[in-house]
This record gives structure tokens, C-alpha cells and sequence, in this order.
């Protein structure tokens, strides 16, 4: 179907006095219009039109209509601008095709609303019309600016401005755009005397050279708003009631094909009791523009099937809609109604039935066990697991293998290396001495599976000593800068962090401004750091150097009379509180992080549990329910929230005890789902219909190279750097695995000449994207395969030795009475946890025979196996 429902939206209404007036060529044309209309408004069983009435009780105040339709098969569509409207006092009400009512005189009337052979009548009262009423520049001006894109972070709600002149972003500051507009550079930006020939007209409408170009006609309702407010005397309002909530209608909304197409209507109550309409004035956004995009009267069109979030901010508050746009299936498509292990299946394959999407098959024997060995464990099984796995005919053999890695401790390894990398666990920050001493700990923890309430309760009300009070490591990780312009740094990064890491929220864009795409304030930043104001920390021990005064042990204390951070623009201090919540009680003279450990990790907290769901759900697929998985709000979905919500009902029932969330999880068909597609799942990347192969994470590859080749990695970690060239060295027993490393940072590199120490990372792991534990986000490590990495392997020291080591595994597989075809096979079970395929085993067979140097062929044979996609990716 070609145009857009805006191009169509008048064909209705001008059908008959076009075929009155125009040929036979322009009348077939509105004919194969009018067929488009219908089909796009197919056969509705009801009509229902919200609101239910119209009632307008100031001069331009105005509603915005929506027209939904029912069918019979369930499903509905937005109708608003296919219908037909008819008002039966037009000198009362004008109704805009679209749907916008707006008042023309006092009085009652009604308005009939037709679509198709369906009717609906909605009376219509007028009042105040025409009563004169200023203009507030808070309600009405600042909602204008925004709007109309000038005051977007991209134009002059820029924190510098643009071109000299700057505006509050998104107008959360009405006293400095009162300043801006009537003040600056002399005033000249508004002219009460002569509106139509203010700068910020002339320029809105490009009657004078704009770079930003226009931003709005000079009927349109912003026009005469601007227009107006300066005509009445560029008036400011600070003592205008405030906006109490903003609603938008739907909230939520799924639609289908062919009905693509949403209207919003956005409603304002303010605590004098008003309620307006505002979608006129409301700025809109769409969080995936290549999904649907939305217009500034609030129509939202779908290019293709997808979900996503339309941002509405109207005053300083924001609300979110969530819709969905699913496409007619191939005619083919039949759901392949696949069994359920547990609820994770029900609430997957919920949602891809909804969007006629199959998912895979399941996952061989094969796969699964080196999937699970390597997502629970980040090992490979050895070729005796995977035998007798294969080989075991039991129905629950795969929920018991579940079970036996839960218990081992390679478990807690692998899942402890996980949360220090974002918990930011650095040598150049703790030192050796104090990233031993956090690791065992939290290895212990997560051995013993702690409920994580406990564990982050513990971090967050730490104090002590780095190198024997482990959580406190929480505190002492944040580096300092070489120079300190903020005193509040430290309280601002461990709000960042808390945030970041159990909440799942990105605050930092907060810290200078409210959030420009989301929910959260300046005040909510501030807040949250204000509960670490009392938190002091100190280097104690022989003090390092000149220049290099950091590395030192660090002590954490609490200073209840130490300052408090302050409002820029008021001076007053700021009171702790949580992030979109009220303020809580609290004795200012006692220490005041249990209050924030406490609602934290409280059952009922909006976040910690799904945050917590959503980071275990992300280390064993690839990709969070909510990605990137530690970016929750409201401009972000998530691809399933019952599932998340599931998730996180688990998690609070268990007491926060993660192996119980991980069984669940790898016990569902969802996770044991072939990551080949089909047909169907091909394109999806989001909606977990097939597992994404991806690249084994920097620490398990060197591990898994070790583990077939028999030649481990010796670990030497130069001893902690506390004043000149660091005397010895501590080398890790032989056999340490790379994820067992209290540090990333292994590698010291020393400029005798200049006393001058840097801790790096081991090379191979460096260039597979190990993070250097500086930050708190899962992005810091790098997940892609790509020309560097696959180079590494080729070429690189680690491979090639491992593959040439005399002593390596190809010694004792070429030993004994086997056959090659027997050798190749646990080759094959050690690297790939399977047999050769019949044309694979053919060739590599037939090299060995051909070959005059056995031991190079069978090295040539392992060297392939270890650069396979298959060996190196997880699938």
C-alpha cells in the first residue's frame, strides 16, 4: 500500500465534492484511494471513541480524539483519522481531520462519529471561550520551546547553547529561559511592542536566516502562543500551580496488520485541580526511528514489525507508551506449538507466537553439553563427560549435568571473575594485596551461594581496611584524579556505580542536567550521592614516590560532620534520597547507608530484582531482556517483560539466591534451543527464538587453547608497587586458569631509568577484549571477533607454541596401538566435544596418509580445529 495514512486521511472527506468537480482520471484515483481507506479500515465490530465526551472550559483549551475499532478476531486498530466527523453545530466545534477538537463558541452541541456502517454520537459542551486568559509561560511558552526542538540537547538545550543563545534542556529551568529570552544580549530575542518582528519569530519561522531552519508555520498554534505571550507583555509565572501527572492514552498497545498506525492523546493535571489536554503541546520521541516514528501531533507509524517506546515530555515530566506492530505471517507459517519446560518457555514462546515467529529446534547432545559446561563452569568438558553424557539414556540427563556443574567449583570461579570485572577490580586501584583479598571473599559468596541481597547489603555498608576488609574494596575503587576540581567526586562515582550496578540505571547523564531522554533528575543524581557523603577514605601504610602517591593500602571511614553536597542554584544542602522516590527518615548522625542498602535490595524495590534477572539472563545468552543489560528506562524496552518479571518473582521467592535462577534458566527448552534458525527466526536477534552464537569470552578461549593442548598459561604477577622498582614477583602455581585471576591487570611493565611502573593486561587476553576493570558497564568488554583476534590466533606466540610444544597433547594421542581414525575422534571430543563429521574425518585422514612428517600433520589438524568458528565462538 502506498502513501502514508496522513496522505490518506482526506480522501475521505473530500470524496464527494471531488467527483462532483473533477474527470474520469482524478476520480479513479480517489476510488483506488477510497478502496485503500477501506481496506485499512477492514470490518470493526464496535467503534469505541475516547474520551466519551468533549468538554472544553477554557479559551484554547482543545482535545485530541481517538477512534479505536474492534474486530472480531480480537484485535484492534486506531481508526482516529479514517473517520469521519460531523458536527451538528459547526459554529460551536471545529474537529481537525485528525481528531483534534477545538472550540469555536460556548455551548452545547454533539459530534457524530462514522466509520464505515458504524456510529457513535459524543455530546460536546462549551465554556469560556472567549474569556481572555494570559498566556503562562511555564505551562504554555516552555512546552512550545520544547516542542518545537529548541530547546533539544541537540539545539539550544545544549548545556553551552547554540549560536550564542542557550535555553534550559527540555525547560527544567524556567528562570534561566525567563532570563534568555527577555534579557539577554539586550533583550533583543522578544519585542512586546512588535511581536511579529521578534528574533525569536523571525528566526522560528526563517523570515531571517536560521541554522536550525523552521520549526514552525506561522498558523500553527506555537506561532500564536509566541505571539501572543509577547503581545501580553512577556510575562513570567513563577507561582503557576504544578503539574501533578501526565497521562498518556493507550499506554500500551499491540497492533496488526494492517493497522499501523497510533494516535496518541496526552492529558496534564495540576494540583489546582485543571485538567487539560496537552498533546499539542507535548514533544514526542520514538526510541527506534527504524521501527516507527512519530509525528508532533502524536501519530505514531510503524515501517515494520518491531516494538518500541514513544517518549512523551510535556513541563519537565515524561511518560512512555509502549506499542507494538506485528505484520501479516507468509501464508505458510504454521506455530510449531513446541513443548514447555517451565514458565521461561511459556512467556518466550508466548511472545514469539504473537510475533508469528518459530523458534528453533532443539540443540543436540553435543551442543548442549559444551554450551553448558562453558556458560555455567567456562570450561570445556572433558572427553569423558561428553562420552558418557552422549551415551546416558536417561529423560532428565540434562537437568541433572545442570545440577553437578552448579556444585562445582569452577562454577563460583567462572561467576566470581564475572561481577569483579564491572565491580572494577584493578591493581592500579587496590593493589594486588587488596584484589586477593576481594576476590576470595566474593568467590566464597558465590560459592556458597549466598542470597545476593546479603552480599550487596555487605558492600555497601562496608568500612575498614582494603587488604583485609574485603567489601570495603567497594569504596577504594574508584580512582582518584591526578587533579581534583569536584570534593565530591568519590560520593558522585560510587552514586554511579550503585546505580549502574544494582539498579540497572545510567545516571551520569544526570549529573549536570536532568536526563535528556529519560526519567531521571538532577536532583535524583544528587540525591543518591548524598548518601555517601560521610564515606572518607585514606591511604595508610608507607606512602609511594613522588607523583605516584596512590598505591598505598586504604582505610574507609565515616565523618559524620563532613560536608554536605549543595544545589548549584539554591546553595541548600542536598538530602539522600532514591532515585524517583520521596526522601526517606534518617538520623544525619548516624550512619545513613543502611537506609539506602535497605530499600535497595528490599523485595518490592522496582529494580534490584529484574536488574539482577536480567544480568544472570544476559551472561548465559549473549544479550539481556533488557540491552544493553544494565540500561533500564523507560526509552530502552525490554523484548519480554513477563519474562523479566518471572525472573525476578524467582529471584525474590529464593531469597536472592542465584543458582537457583541459573538452573531454571538452562533447564528451559528457550536455552536449549538450536542456535541454527529457520525461515521464520532468521532476522531475530531479540526475542531469544534460536541462541546467537557468539565469541567465547578473552579469559575461557586462553583456558579452553590450554585445556586441549595440555599446555598451561604460567601466570607471574610482579609483587604490589609501593616505592621504586617492585623487588620480586609472585608466579601463580601452573595450571591457574585465566578466570581464576584476582586481576586483569597481570602484566607490569617498569622503566628502570624513570622508576616508572604501569600495569597492563596479558597480552592474548588484551586483544580478546578483557576490560581493565576500570568500569562498572558490561560494554568494557569487547565481544566481537574481528580481523585483530582472528590474527592472534593465525600467527600469535600463544597458539603456535601450544601447537609446536614437544610435550603438548599430541604426544600421548600419537602414542598406543589406535588408529588414526580413533586419534582423530578425541581430538575432535577434546576440542569440539563431538565426533568428526564423515566428510571432515575423510579429510583430514587422507593428510595424514599423505603426509611424510606425521607429527606436523596431526599439529596441523589441531592448529584447525583451534582457529574453527566452531571452537571459538559459544553456540
Amino acid at each position: 500500500m502506498n502513501g502514508s495514512l496522513r496522505d490518506k486521511t482526506y480522501c475521505v472527506w473530500l470524496l464527494p465534492a471531488l467527483l462532483l468537480t473533477a474527470g474520469d482520471i482524478l476520480a479513479a484515483e480517489i476510488a483506488r484511494e477510497s478502496n485503500e481507506v477501506a481496506m485499512l479500515v477492514g470490518i470493526p465490530v464496535a467503534l469505541q471513541v475516547v474520551p466519551e465526551s468533549i468538554n472544553l472550559t477554557e479559551p484554547r483549551d482543545s482535545q485530541q480524539m481517538l477512534v479505536t475499532g474492534r474486530y472480531a478476531d480480537g484485535t484492534q486498530r486506531d481508526l482516529t483519522r479514517l473517520s469521519q466527523w460531523e458536527v451538528v453545530n459547526p459554529a460551536l466545534l471545529h474537529i481537525t481531520p485528525g481528531g483534534r477538537a477545538t472550540s469555536c463558541g460556548d455551548g452545547t452541541t454533539q459530534c457524530e462519529v462514522r466509520v464505515g456502517e458504524l456510529t457513535v454520537r459524543v455530546p460536546v459542551t462549551i465554556r469560556n471561550s472567549g474569556m481572555s486568559q494570559p498566556i503562562s509561560f511555564r505551562q504554555e511558552v516552555m512546552p512550545v520551546l520544547s516542542a518545537a526542538g529548541c530547546a533539544d540537547i541537540r539545539c539550544h538545550g545544549a548545556p553551552s547553547g547554540k549560536n550564542g543563545f542557550r535555553l534550559s534542556l527540555w525547560g527544567h529551568d524556567p528562570e534561566l529561559d525567563i532570563e534568555q529570552l527577555t534579557r539577554d544580549v539586550l533583550g533583543r530575542r522578544t519585542n512586546s511592542l512588535d511581536p511579529a518582528n521578534s528574533l525569536i519569530l523571525l528566526k522560528a519561522l526563517t523570515r531571517i536566516p536560521h541554522v536550525g531552519g523552521r520549526r514552525f508555520d506561522n498558523n500553527s498554534t506555537f506561532a500564536k502562543v509566541i505571539h501572543e505571550w509577547q503581545a501580553q507583555g512577556v510575562n513570567n509565572d513563577p507561582h503557576v500551580a504544578e503539574l501533578r501527572w501526565l497521562r498518556v492514552t493507550p499506554s500500551r498497545r499491540v497492533l496488526h496488520a494492517p493497522g499501523r498506525w497510533q494516535q496518541l492523546s496526552v492529558r496534564a493535571e495540576y494540583t489546582d485541580g485543571r485538567s487539560l489536554d496537552v498533546t499539542h503541546l507535548t514533544t514526542f520521541n520514538s526510541t527506534d526511528m527504524a521501527v516507527a516514528d512519530v509525528d508532533g501531533t502524536g501519530l505514531v507509524e510503524f515501517h515494520r514489525q518491531g516494538e518500541v517506546a514513544i517518549l512523551c515530555r510535556f513541563c519537565g515530566q515524561m511518560e512512555s507508551v509502549r506499542l507494538m506492530y506485528i505484520s501479516a505471517p507468509p501464508v505458510d507459517f504454521r506455530w510449531p506449538e513446541p513443548p514447555e519446560n517451565n514458565y521461561v518457555d511459556h512467556h518466550v514462546f508466548a511472545k514469539l507466537r504473537m510475533l508469528n515467529i518459530a523458534p528453533s529446534d532443539l540443540c543436540t547432545d553435543e551442543e548442549f553439553i559444551r554450551r553448558i559446561f562453558l556458560d555455567v563452569c567456562g570450561v570445556l568438558p572433558t572427553v569423558a563427560e561428553s562420552r558418557n553424557f552422549a551415551a546416558n539414556t536417561e529423560p532428565d540427563k540434562r537437568a541433572r549435568l545442570a545440577d553437578q556443574l552448579l556444585q562445582r567449583t569452577e562454577y563460583a570461579d567462572f561467576w566470581t571473575k564475572k561481577w569483579m570485572d564491572v565491580l572494577r577490580t584493578s591493581r592500579d586501584a587496590i593493589q594486588l594485596a587488596g584484589a586477593s583479598t576481594y576476590h576470595g571473599w566474593l568467590h566464597g559468596q558465590i560459592e556458597n551461594d549466598i542470597p545476593f541481597d546479603q552480599v550487596v547489603r555487605q558492600l555497601l555498608t562496608s568500612r575498614g581496611e582494603s587488604y583485609k576488609d574485603a567489601a570495603v574494596n567497594f569504596y577504594c575503587v574508584p580512582r582518584m584524579p591526578k587533579k581534583i576540581t569536584d570534593p565530591f567526586y568519590l560520593q558522585k562515582d560510587l552514586a554511579e556505580a550503585t546505580a549502574q550496578l544494582f539498579l540497572g540505571i545510567r545516571l551520569q547523564c544526570a549529573q549536570c542536567h536532568n536526563h535528556p531522554y529519560e526519567r531521571w533528575t538532577q536532583d535524583d543524581y544528587l540525591s543518591l550521592a548524598a548518601f555517601f557523603t560521610q564515606v572518607k577514605r585514606s591511604r595508610i601504610g608507607k606512602a609511594g614516590p613522588s607523583g605516584r602517591p596512590d598505591r598505598r593500602q586504604m582505610a574507609v571511614v565515616l565523618d559524620f560532620d563532613a560536608a554536605e553536597i549543595t544545589h548549584e542554584s539554591s546553595g541548600e544542602a542536598v538530602i539522600p534520597g532514591f532515585p524517583g522516590e520521596p526522601s526517606p527518615e534518617f538520623d544525619p548522625r548516624k550512619d545513613r547507608r543502611p537506609v539506602l542498602a535497605s530499600w535497595l535490595t528490599h523485595r518490592e524495590n522496582p529494580f534490584f530484582a529484574k536488574t539482577l534477572a536480567n544480568r544472570t539472563w544476559f551472561h548465559l545468552f549473549g544479550r539481556g531482556i533488557v540491552q544493553p543489560v544494565d540500561d533500564f528506562r523507560d526509552s530502552n524496552p525490554s523484548a519480554n517483560d513477563a519474562l523479566l518479571d518471572a525472573l525476578a518473582d524467582e529471584l525474590v521467592t529464593s531469597g536472592f539466591q542465584l543458582k537457583s535462577l541459573i538452573r531454571t534458566i538452562v533447564n528451559s527448552r528457550t536455552y536449549q534451543l538450536s542456535s541454527a534458525p529457520n525461515p521464520s527466526n532468521q532476522d531475530d536477534e531479540r526475542y531469544f527464538s534460536h541462541l546467537l552464537a557468539r565469541p567465547l569470552s578473552a579469559e575461557v578461549l586462553l583456558d579452553a587453547i590450554t585445556s586441549v593442548t595440555g599446555i598451561p598459561e604460567q601466570f607471574e604477577i610482579t609483587e604490589d608497587y609501593i616505592e621504586g622498582v617492585p623487588a620480586g614477583s609472585v608466579k601463580l602455581p601452573l595450571g591457574t586458569r585465566a578466570v581464576e585471576l584476582p586481576v586483569n591487570d597481570v602484566v607490569t611493565l617498569i622503566n628502570t631509568e624513570g622508576k616508572y611502573v604501569r600495569y597492563e593486561l596479558h597480552p592474548f587476553l588484551r586483544v580478546f577484549g578483557q576490560p581493565n576493570g576500570t568500569e562498572t558497564c558490561e560494554c568494557a568488554r569487547e565481544q566481537h571477533f574481528g580481523r585483530k583476534q582472528a590474527l592472534e590466533l593465525l600467527v600469535g606466540r600463544t597458539t603456535a607454541d601450544s601447537v609446536a610444544r614437544p610435550d603438548n597433547m599430541l604426544r600421548e594421542l600419537m602414542q598406543g596401538s589406535r588408529s588414526d581414525a580413533e586419534r582423530l575422534d578425541e581430538l575432535y571430543q577434546c576440542g569440539l566435544s563431538r565426533s568428526p563429521s564423515p566428510g571432515d574425518a575423510q579429510k583430514f585422514l587422507a593428510h595424514i596418509a599423505d603426509s611424510a612428517d606425521q607429527r606436523e600433520a596431526w599439529e596441523d589438524i589441531l592448529w584447525t580445529v583451534l582457529n574453527s568458528q566452531e571452537f571459538i565462538f559459544q553456540h
